[in-house]
């Protein structure tokens, strides 16, 4: 008689963590950070990144962003309680980012229904829009043009800091790459293999002690000193909220472009100052897109760090944020392109009016001499 096959017990991991859940915001055109942080009163900047990895191991903003600390009362998700302090960013392109933490479930089988629950849960949105508005009353006078924008991007993260010693990292995940992407992918339910693989391939590692795995909706950190990737992480995410923002304000641009195209195109008497006024306007719009794509792009800056800066094109890729870049790169050259044809309609009209002044001062210059007593 053949004997049973033992079953497996799973390794002991004695995780330990925090799971971080972002925020992203636009309150309006630019923020002067100085004033700001007089406004705000209890602030600091948040200066260079450094980790634990080889010099010159960190990265730094232009200029450093705005660090805020919310005391609120702690909300409960799936069963965990956010810490009582809230994290907030505001950044100098009028960005804000807010980090909620709760404590990391200690078994990865738990981390899906988290995932799960945080996807599903409006707390916390709802909770993040009213202190993030209140940042906004307090800041007010530093923000140029301010406004809240009802578009939100949000991402969560999972970042384990212990685990049994004794477990590879390539053994855990490959014990549990099952968890891991039904976590990454707020799935209670099992995944086909395919997107298990498609997920776990997103993933870089600096050393045999730490791990990433990133994708669209969620990361996974095995890493004892998370701070660096954890910045990268929210830089990208305020990225992709600035990029998806312009990239509506630049629609709503090209929308009414042939509204104003044609009012430029109706006749009029005397059309100069109207015209100048709408182009100006459109000019104007276009020069805050065009220094708004390029605050957001050139604020990080990865500094020798090759490991961060492949993190950040492996998050970038993840995320999108090349297409977003082409989307609005593409649009704003078409608003260069509306301009102008805005504004040869603008000099054809004022070139016709000229002819009509020149016409009619002849006109008179010949009837003149008749009319006038001697």
């Amino acid at each position: 008689m053949q004997s049973a096959s033992p079953v497996r017990t799973p390794t002991p991991l004695d995780l330990t963590g925090f799971c971080y859940v972002f925020f992203a915001f636009d309150l309006g055109f630019q923020v002067d950070l100085d004033t700001a942080a007089v406004l705000a009163g209890d602030s600091t900047r948040q200066r260079a990144v450094r980790a634990r990895r080889s010099a010159p191991l960190w990265f730094d903003y232009t200029p450093p962003p705005l660090r805020l600390g919310i005391t609120g009362t702690p909300l409960e998700v799936g069963g965990l309680a956010t810490d009582a302090s809230i994290d907030v960013l505001v950044y100098d392109f009028g960005a804000a980012l807010l980090t909620y933490r709760l404590p990391l479930p200690p078994d990865p089988a738990d981390w899906a229904r988290l995932s799960s629950a945080l996807y599903a849960d409006q707390s916390l949105r709802a909770d993040a829009t009213s202190r993030v508005s209140g940042v906004l009353d307090a800041i007010r006078p530093a923000v140029q043009r301010p406004r809240l924008h009802p578009s939100v991007e949000d991402y969560t993260v999972f970042a384990a800091t212990g685990w049994n010693a004794d477990m590879p990292l390539d053994r855990l995940l490959a014990e549990h790459q099952s968890d891991v992407a039904r976590c990454i992918e707020a799935e209670p339910a099992p995944l086909a293999p395919e997107q298990i693989g498609r997920i776990v391939a997103g993933r870089t590692s600096y050393g045999t002690d730490d791990l990433a795995i990133i994708d669209w909706n969620a990361a996974v950190l095995f890493d004892p000193a998370p701070e660096d990737v954890l910045a990268v992480l929210q830089h990208a995410n305020v990225e992709l909220l600035e990029l998806r923002v312009l990239d509506q304000e630049l629609d709503d641009m090209l929308d009414k472009s042939d509204e104003t195209l044609a009012a430029l195109s109706r006749r009029r008497l005397w059309p100069v100052f109207k015209e100048h006024r709408m182009l100006a306007r459109f000019a104007g719009a276009q020069t805050d897109a065009a220094v708004l794509f390029e605050g957001v792009n050139n604020a990080i800056k990865l500094l020798g760090n090759q490991y961060l800066a492949r993190l950040y094109r492996l998050t970038a890729e993840r995320l999108d944020l090349p297409a977003w870049q082409r989307s609005v790169q593409r649009k704003l050259a078409a608003t260069d392109s509306v301009y102008q044809k805005m504004s040869d309609v603008a000099s054809t009209r004022r070139l016709e009016t000229l002819e009509w002044v020149i016409i009619i001062l002849i006109a008179l210059s010949m009837v003149l001499p008749f009319v006038t007593p001697y």
